[in-house]
């Protein structure tokens, strides 16, 4: 028994049907055609075009800003530290780096909760993540480097009179922040 009985043609040719229920359709009017398919996907490709990379950079500028404002951290810690001591801390007896950590007993985590490579935010080669220590110049200005050691440099002077901060890009070559300014 068929369900389907004839009807008449609609303008483009196409025979209408009339079904069980009673509602008319046409019977070529199931689905999208393949047009409106690659507009769609043409529309979904632009956005994407426009989108991934100001998402790429939203991700790498919000890790240098991560990385400016734990330098800016340590830099207060280590004030605070001056404050109630007298002096800042001095490497290797009252601070010690080792594969981008910063250990120091009076220090951590009375002043700052932790200091190492998980820390800093931004992808750098291995071995560079993290922090390092040099030591300040006589005259307390931070020595002049190509290259810095580590994401975040902490500088001490040799008599705990000084200390200074910097933040460097994942080249390690840029300064994002100096606490020396």
């Amino acid at each position: 028994m068929n369900r389907f009985s004839f009807t008449s043609f609609d303008k483009r040719g196409v025979m209408k049907m009339k079904g069980e229920s009673g509602m008319n359709y046409l019977k070529g009017d199931k689905g999208f055609t393949l047009i409106e398919v690659l507009a769609v996907i043409i529309i979904i490709a632009v956005i994407a075009t426009i989108s991934i990379p100001k998402l790429a950079s939203s991700t790498v500028n919000a890790r240098k800003k991560a990385d400016i404002a734990t330098a800016h951290q340590v830099k207060a810690a280590l004030d605070r530290y001056q404050v109630e001591n007298g002096a800042y801390p001095i490497e290797g007896t009252d601070l010690t780096i080792e594969n981008g950590a910063v250990t120091g007993v009076e220090f951590i985590p009375k002043y700052i909760s932790k200091l190492d490579a998980s820390t800093t935010q931004q992808v750098v080669p291995d071995g560079k993540k993290g922090f390092g220590i040099d030591s300040l110049k006589e005259d307390y200005s931070i020595p002049d480097t190509e290259l810095a050691t580590n994401t975040i440099i902490i500088y001490l002077s040799d008599d705990g009179s000084a200390a200074e901060v910097r933040a460097y890009d994942v080249t390690l070559t840029k300064v994002l922040w100096t606490s020396a300014n």
